[in-house]
């Protein structure tokens, strides 16, 4: 076992980074090459991910190398585009997903309170696809690298890995509850409303 240089917390030898602070393990050993630490990391921080990504950890990782080529924070998304705020609960982006169905809820009472012609609640609600066709790779990227982070600094390498492939991954039955939960919300107003 080593100690971390900054915070002295107890950390394996062959972490590349501190599980508290996350000090790269070996920045103050000069013996250790700085390349073969970013090696390590780097391959760790892969392992991470596509236990956290699951299936489609290939899909992902070319979407992303295709914003970073291009400078960009944005490729494409289908799924995202087409499912919106279904396909992140799927992916489980749990608060992506209340922030839209907080959007929607917003829409409707604005319909209802100034009743807004159709076509303008059909331009926000292709706006609001657009930008998550757009942006929903890259939110879902911010939400992986969160994650990660937050699982591996808690937890042990083994405990990691569990926590990893139990919060990673995909979940239908979330993807089915928010929509039946937008539902709700939408019947709900709708109710209130005519009343």
């Amino acid at each position: 076992m080593a100690f971390c240089s900054a915070c002295r917390f107890e950390i394996a030898t062959e972490a590349a980074f501190c599980g508290k602070c996350g000090t790269a393990a070996f920045a103050d050993d000069k013996s250790f090459p700085a390349q073969a630490s970013m090696q390590a990391a780097t391959k760790k921080d892969d392992e991470a991910s596509r236990i956290f990504i699951g299936k489609n950890y290939d899909y992902f990782q070319k979407k992303w190398e295709i914003g970073d080529k291009k400078n960009r924070k944005y490729s494409w998304s289908w799924a995202a585009f087409l499912l919106g705020f279904s396909w992140m609960a799927y992916r489980k982006m749990y608060l992506y997903s209340w922030i839209f169905i907080g959007m929607i809820l917003l829409e409707v009472l604005c319909e209802y309170a100034f009743d807004f012609p159709g076509k303008l609640s059909n331009a926000i609600n292709i706006g609001i696809a657009v930008s998550f066709g757009m942006q929903g790779n890259y939110w879902y990227k911010l939400h992986t690298e969160k994650k990660i982070k937050e699982i591996t600094a808690m937890n042990t390498p083994e405990q990691s890995r569990i926590e990893l492939a139990r919060q990673g991954g995909t979940s239908i039955g979330a993807a089915v509850g928010f929509v039946v939960a937008l539902l709700a919300v939408i019947f709900l107003v709708a109710f209130v409303a005519e009343v």
